[in-house]
């Protein structure tokens, strides 16, 4: 038995999927069979049951996984716990993560963090929050990076960063700096997709300023953050969207950005894993290493620090 064919066990496990597995592992479907066909020799047991497209483990598997689990968890710890004398870092990150800080905040961090670290392989997956969290809880993902709380009986949540949400509007319609909600009402809005955490906060508190989502002439939903953007940027409508996604595409004056006094609350974007699960030293030192990253550059006015004690893992 090697450890690269339980790193495959655990992969088509948690995906429950050949396919899916060889795709997060940079590898052949017919490679991924072949490691658990040599596992499943090794143990002169079946693995996994074929249930059509499904794949589920068998009564046996799921003896294996915990073990396996552990023995993989052990390993990493014993590689990185070495790394100052071997120098070598060794490790793969999966990431999920909401659609803004997959991509406005993390591949920022990303860069920083592999200049220090390398060796390191890894994969970040842009969906909404709430899917995302879905992935956690599935074991698709080892950390991921949500604007809100989803199954908090499963999931343990650390504050990152905080943002307010602004009113963007095409470069050819402004308003005035004291613009309010309820002047808005007869404006086209765009919007994302339901399964979005800045969705879910707007709703917020848009029901808590009394002007519910439904009074708002809502013409268009996108299932993309950019296009959503480029939709304001031609004129189609106007939205409410994340301070951070807007500042690029405001500083080039492609659209205007306001702030609105009733939504000058802040939404919080956490870090997450499953309580359950036993993070990698590797994942450890990503976050730890984001949440110092992020106290630095809100010194410097980058990014909204939640006003949090500084947490550590």
């Amino acid at each position: 038995m090697l450890l690269h064919q339980l790193e495959v066990f655990l992969q088509v496990a948690e995906k429950e999927s050949f396919t899916k597995a060889a795709e997060a592992l940079f590898l052949s479907q017919s490679t991924v069979s072949a490691h658990i066909s040599n596992l499943e020799k090794n143990f002169g047991q079946k693995l996994f049951d074929r249930l059509g497209k499904e794949v589920v483990l068998t009564p046996f598997g799921k003896t294996l996984y915990p073990w396996a689990r552990e023995i993989l968890a052990l390993k990493d710890k014993a590689l990185w716990e070495m790394k100052d004398w071997t120098g070598k870092i060794e490790g793969h990150l999966s990431i999920a993560a909401g659609t803004v800080p997959a991509q406005y905040v993390i591949p920022f961090l990303l860069s920083k963090f592999l200049n220090q670290y390398h060796g390191i392989t890894f994969v970040l997956e842009q969906s909404g929050s709430e899917k995302a969290a879905e992935k956690l809880i599935k074991g698709e993902a080892e950390i991921g990076i949500l604007g809100k709380q989803y199954y908090q009986d499963q999931l343990h949540f650390i504050p990152f960063i905080e943002e307010k949400l602004v009113l963007i509007t095409p470069a050819n319609l402004q308003f005035a700096n004291d613009i309010s909600i309820t002047d808005l009402l007869d404006y086209p809005f765009l919007f994302r997709q339901s399964d979005s955490g800045t969705q879910a906060n707007l709703e917020k508190m848009l029901n808590a300023a009394g002007v519910p989502l439904s009074e708002l002439k809502v013409i268009g939903h996108f299932d993309s953050l950019g296009t959503l953007m480029e939709g304001v940027k031609e004129g189609i409508g106007i939205s409410i969207i994340s301070a951070i996604a807007a500042a690029n595409f405001a500083d080039k004056e492609l659209i205007n950005a306001y702030q609105i006094p009733e939504l000058s609350g802040k939404r919080t974007f956490y870090f997450a894993h499953h309580k359950k699960r036993t993070l990698t030293p590797l994942a450890k030192a990503f976050m730890n290493f984001c949440l110092e990253d992020i106290k630095f550059q809100s010194r410097r006015g980058n990014f909204l620090l939640n006003q949090t004690p500084a947490y550590r893992l």
